[in-house]
C-alpha cells in the first residue's frame, strides 16, 4: 500500500508537522516529541514527553493549514475541521494509555500553533464539538471529492504558541 505521506505534497505536509512539533519544543524546552512510524498508517502523528519525567504527558495529532487566524474565523467560524476517525483513534488512545489527546493546528503563514485538550487522561472529552458527513478530498494528494465524517472542533478555547520577535532577539543574544 503506498501511503500518501511518500508522495511530494505527503513530503511538504510532514515537514509543516516537523517545524510545527520544533517550533513547539522550542517554545516548551520541557518537552521532548516521540513521533509514530511515518511509514505505517498511525493512528496518531505521536506523543509528547516531558523530558525530566520520561514519561508521556499526551498523545498528539497536529494539522497544519496553509491559512491564518483570520481565515480560521471568517472563512472557518473559528472551527477546526478533522476526520473523527482520527478523533476517535485519539481519544481510544487516550482512554487505553491514561493521558490527554490534544490536537494541534499549525497555521503555516503566520507560523501559529493553535493546541486543545480534547480528552482528559481517562478519554473523556473536554469539548463539545459538532460530527457532520460533508464533502472532503480522500487524502492530501487527491481533488476528487466524496463524503466523510468529519469533526468541527470550536477553537475558541485553543491556547496559541507563537514564537515572538522578542523571543528572536533574546535567543540570538544569548
Amino acid at each position: 500500500m503506498s501511503l500518501d505521506i511518500n508522495t511530494p505534497r505527503g513530503q511538504s505536509a510532514l515537514a509543516y508537522e516537523r517545524d510545527c512539533i520544533d517550533l513547539f519544543c522550542k517554545l516548551h524546552p520541557d518537552y521532548k516529541f516521540l513521533e509514530t512510524d511515518k511509514r505505517e498508517p498511525a493512528a496518531i502523528d505521536g506523543f509528547f514527553y516531558l523530558h525530566k519525567h520520561k514519561w508521556v504527558d499526551c498523545a498528539v495529532e497536529v494539522k497544519t493549514r496553509d491559512m491564518t487566524t483570520e481565515q480560521l474565523m471568517c472563512d472557518y467560524g473559528n472551527e477546526w475541521l478533522i476526520s473523527n476517525n482520527k478523533i476517535e483513534r485519539g481519544q481510544r488512545i487516550s482512554e487505553l494509555i491514561c493521558c490527554p489527546f490534544v490536537g494541534m493546528l499549525y497555521l503555516i503563514p503566520e507560523k501559529k500553533i493553535l493546541t486543545i485538550k480534547i480528552t482528559d487522561n481517562r478519554g473523556r472529552f473536554l469539548v463539545d464539538f459538532d460530527v457532520r458527513k460533508t464533502p472532503t478530498s480522500k487524502s492530501i494528494n487527491d481533488h476528487e471529492m466524496e463524503l466523510g465524517m468529519n469533526a468541527f472542533i470550536p477553537m475558541e478555547k485553543a491556547k496559541e504558541h507563537k514564537w515572538s520577535t522578542e523571543q528572536t532577539v533574546n535567543s540570538a543574544t544569548t
